[in-house]
C-alpha cells in the first residue's frame, strides 16, 4: 500500500466575471526562480467540469475540453479552452444548441486544428455523438452528429493512419446496438463524413457495453477499452476489444480480479516497446464503497504482463486514467478522499511509476478545504506533465475546471 504525499496551497484567488481564468500560484517564488508548473481554474457561475486535455504541438500550448454551465443547474455546452504552455487562456469557445452538450475528448489534428467529441441533445434524433472540428483559433470548420434514434455518446477520438478519425463510445440505438447499450465505433473522414460505424456487444439481455478509449495498432486495427455490465448474471468487468481496420471484431477479453466487485477500463496508452498500459477503476467485495486505480501492462493480444492496484479512497463518481511517457514510465491521475477537521475532503493526485509499476513519486494537489479532482493527464514535448480535472477550491463558484502543470518530478508550485 502506498500513501500519497500532499502538496498544499493557501493562495487566494478572486472570481472574475463569468469566466474566471487566474493563476492560482501568482507571485509564488520557487527557489528564487519561476515556478516549474502552474495551477489554473476556469469557471462560470454553474457546474463546470474539465474532462480531457491534449498537447498542442503547433505552439506548445494546451487544449482543454469539458462542459460549462453559465447558470446554476442551467443548460450545459461543450466548452473548449486553448491556453499557452503556462496554462494562460488564449481563447475559449462554447458549442451546442438549445439542449445540453458535453465534451469528453479532444485531439490536436495534423492540419493544425482541433477535434472535440462528446454528446448533444440539441441536434439529431435524440442524444447523439457530437463532433466539432475547429481551426487553430477555435473557428468552427464543421460540426456533425452521429447515431440513431436513442442514446449515443462519443467518449474518445484518435486520428488514424492514412487520414480521418475514429470515435469510440457507446450506443443504445436500434440498427447500431444489439438491443442493449453496445460499444460504438465510428470512422469519419477529415470533413466529418461517415465512412463506417460498428456496434459490438453481447446480445444476451441485459448485458451492456461501453468504450472509453481507443488506440490504433501497427496493422491499422484498433484496441478498444471499456467495460461490460452483466447485472444479475455477474458484475461490471473491464473489457478489451481488438478489431481490424474496418472495425470488425477479432477478439474480446474481460478482466475482473477475484474479490473485486466492479472494474471499468478508462484509458489505454502506448509503451515505448510496443505494449500498452491500461488503467481501470475498481472496487472490491470487501469495501464496495471504495474505488481504487489499477494499472496493467498488456501486449497487443490482450495478454497481461503485470498488474497492480494502488491505495486510494475514491468514490463511484471518480475516474482514474493514465498516460505513458517518452521515457517509458507511466503517470496515473485520479482523486482520493479523506476525513479532515472540516469534514470530508477530496484531492486530485498524480503517481509516476516505472514500466514495472514501481512508484517513483506521488503527490496530491488542491486544498484541505474543498474538493479537487483529477481526470486526465498527458506529457508535453518538454517532458513536463499536465492534468485536468475539476475543483471547488481557489474561489470556485461551484465546480470549476482545474488545470495543473508540473515538471517531470510532479512539482507544480
Amino acid at each position: 500500500m502506498h500513501l500519497i504525499r500532499k502538496q498544499t496551497y493557501s493562495l487566494f484567488i478572486s472570481l472574475l466575471f463569468l469566466l474566471s481564468c487566474e493563476d492560482i500560484g501568482k507571485g509564488y517564488n520557487w527557489r528564487g526562480e519561476t515556478p516549474p508548473g502552474f495551477s489554473r481554474r476556469f469557471g462560470t457561475q454553474g457546474y463546470d467540469y474539465g474532462w480531457n486535455a491534449a498537447h498542442s504541438p503547433f505552439d506548445g500550448g494546451i487544449i482543454v475540453v469539458g462542459r460549462r454551465s453559465p447558470q446554476i443547474n442551467g443548460q450545459t455546452d461543450l466548452w473548449a479552452i486553448k491556453t499557452n504552455a503556462r496554462g494562460l487562456v488564449e481563447w475559449d469557445k462554447s458549442f451546442g444548441g438549445g439542449g445540453n452538450e458535453e465534451g469528453y475528448d479532444v485531439i490536436a489534428t495534423s492540419d493544425g486544428g482541433f477535434l472535440f467529441v462528446g454528446h448533444t441533445w440539441s441536434f439529431g434524433n435524440a442524444q447523439q455523438v457530437y463532433a466539432v472540428k475547429t481551426d487553430f483559433h477555435g473557428n468552427t470548420m464543421w460540426e456533425k452528429t452521429y447515431g440513431g434514434g436513442m442514446w449515443d455518446v462519443g467518449e474518445a477520438v484518435i486520428e488514424i493512419k492514412g487520414g480521418g478519425y475514429v470515435i469510440a463510445g457507446h450506443s443504445n440505438s436500434p440498427g447500431i446496438s444489439s438491443g442493449n447499450t453496445d460499444v460504438y465505433l465510428i470512422k469519419i473522414d477529415q470533413k466529418g463524413n461517415l465512412i463506417w460505424q460498428k456496434g459490438h456487444g453481447n446480445p444476451a439481455f441485459p448485458n451492456h457495453e461501453w468504450a472509453y478509449d481507443i488506440a490504433q495498432l501497427a496493422d491499422e486495427g484498433f484496441l478498444v477499452v471499456g467495460g461490460r455490465d452483466r447485472y444479475s448474471q455477474g458484475s461490471k468487468n473491464g473489457l478489451v476489444l481488438r478489431t481490424d481496420k474496418e472495425g470488425k471484431l477479432l477478439w474480446e477479453k474481460e478482466f475482473l480480479e477475484e474479490g473485486q466487485a466492479n472494474e471499468i477500463i478508462y484509458s489505454i496508452s502506448n509503451t515505448n516497446n510496443g505494449n500498452y498500459f491500461i488503467c481501470s477503476t475498481a472496487n472490491s467485495l470487501a469495501e464496495p464503497g471504495v474505488y481504487q486505480p489499477k494499472i496493467a501492462k498488456m501486449d497487443m493480444e490482450g495478454n497481461i504482463d503485470w498488474q497492480r492496484s494502488f491505495a486510494a479512497n475514491g468514490k463511484s463518481y471518480h475516474r482514474f486514467s493514465a498516460a505513458g511517457t517518452e521515457k517509458g514510465d507511466i503517470v496515473l491521475v485520479g482523486s482520493s478522499g479523506r476525513q479532515v477537521v472540516t469534514g470530508y475532503d477530496e484531492d486530485a493526485f498524480m503517481v509516476r511509476m516505472d514500466d514495472k509499476g514501481n512508484i517513483i513519486w506521488s503527490f496530491a494537489y488542491g486544498t484541505d478545504d474543498y474538493d479537487d479532482w483529477g481526470w486526465s493527464v498527458f506529457e508535453t514535448a518538454q517532458n513536463n506533465l499536465v492534468f485536468v480535472g475539476s475543483t471547488k477550491s481557489f474561489g470556485a463558484s461551484l465546480f470549476d475546471i482545474y488545470l495543473v502543470g508540473t515538471n517531470a518530478e510532479g512539482i507544480s508550485q
